[in-house]
């Protein structure tokens, strides 16, 4: 689970430990940005509802469930 140098696993703990979420273990897709900022979708859903954390470093993307289906971190080097 990596993508360009990046540790995917070792990111989802830090955002599960900061943000006290328990995030799925299949990845669907990650994007990495040049501005830092990465994505990482857990669930193909056609539609879903984000929600920035508290700081606005991490936003959170819920399915009409109410399931986690991705997550959206501005800026890896903030976290």
């Amino acid at each position: 689970m990596s993508s360009v140098g990046i540790d995917a696993r070792s990111v989802l703990e830090k955002v599960e430990a900061t943000y006290g979420l328990r995030l799925p273990r299949k990845v669907v897709m990650i994007d990495y940005e040049e501005d830092g900022s990465l994505y990482i979708r857990f669930r193909n859903v056609d539609h879903t509802e984000g929600e920035p954390t508290p700081d606005g470093k991490v936003i959170i993307h819920y399915e009409p469930k109410g399931k986690i289906a991705a997550i959206e971190i501005m800026n890896i080097t903030t976290l």
